[in-house]
């Protein structure tokens, strides 16, 4: 009877263990971990061209904000995967007290992913340009220009991948509908999240550590119409490029799956 009892547990315990594995497999693990690997692979090569990338006269390398920039970016990413296992927590009420604080803090630091896009504009404002010459010929400043450009794809990919991670977890709660209005939603959040940044100098910690201050500046900025038409002109080029970006992405995504349970029919 001991014996039966003890196989009867053993059963049981890896039931569990096999549920569990499976509930991780439909939130997208462990190919989610591979591509974060990858992503931190990059973000390594591509600090180390922020840190060694110099200026003609040489001095102090003038791109090491990117590490913060960087490290800020990481961030949403990090919460996205923080959602995950609150949405394999089996209490509801635990899931959304956790889940709701989470989900507002993923928010607040999400435009962090895609503000590195506007950091794109540091080569032509500190890369000494001798007027009359061809500095489109000189291969530092295509040094200068594409060590940039790797950090703001660098910043697309966290931005993509971490709202799609918080896209699945919306459509599974509420629908397709529900989750493609979320992101959408979050595109257009974080497109003014990445104007306040950039031209108002406002970023998450300001957000969450004096929001009633932020919001009346905020509010005073955009009494004036042209800085309302500046704000417009600015985020319709962001919302256009991430929403490009996390379609593809999407439609990428859609085509492997479709073609894995294509391979799983046939076997």
């Amino acid at each position: 009877m001991v014996t039966i009892r003890r196989l009867q547990t053993y059963i049981g315990q890896r039931q569990t263990g096999g549920i569990g594995l499976q509930r991780w497999r439909m939130l997208g693990y462990p190919e989610k971990w591979i591509l974060y690997a990858v992503l931190f692979m990059f973000t390594v090569i591509g600090m180390k061209y922020a840190i060694s990338t110099r200026l003609p006269d040489g001095g102090r390398p003038p791109y090491l904000f990117l590490i913060w920039n960087v490290f800020l970016a990481w961030i949403p990413l990090g919460l996205a995967v923080l959602l995950d296992v609150i949405h394999l927590i089996p209490s509801r009420t635990v899931k959304v007290a956790l889940g709701v604080p989470v989900g507002l803090l993923w928010l607040f630091f999400y435009p962090n992913a895609a503000y590195l896009i506007t950091d794109l504009l540091h080569p032509f404002n500190r890369y000494t340009i001798a007027a009359g010459t061809r500095f489109w010929e000189e291969l530092l400043f295509w040094d200068h220009l594409l060590t940039l450009l790797f950090a703001a794809l660098l910043g697309l990919a966290l931005a993509t991948v971490s709202l799609a991670s918080v896209h699945h977890l919306v459509r599974r709660a509420g629908g397709s509908l529900a989750g493609w209005a979320f992101a959408v939603l979050v595109l257009l959040l974080s497109s003014f999240g990445i104007y306040l940044g950039r031209f108002i100098r406002w970023n998450s910690w300001d957000l969450l550590r004096h929001p009633g201050y932020v919001l009346e500046e905020t509010l005073a900025y955009f009494t004036d119409a042209a800085n309302v038409a500046h704000m417009v002109g600015f985020c319709k080029w962001i919302f256009l490029i991430t929403f490009f970006c996390y379609v593809v992405h999407y439609g990428l995504a859609r085509i492997y799956h479709t073609s894995e349970r294509g391979q799983g029919d046939k076997v």
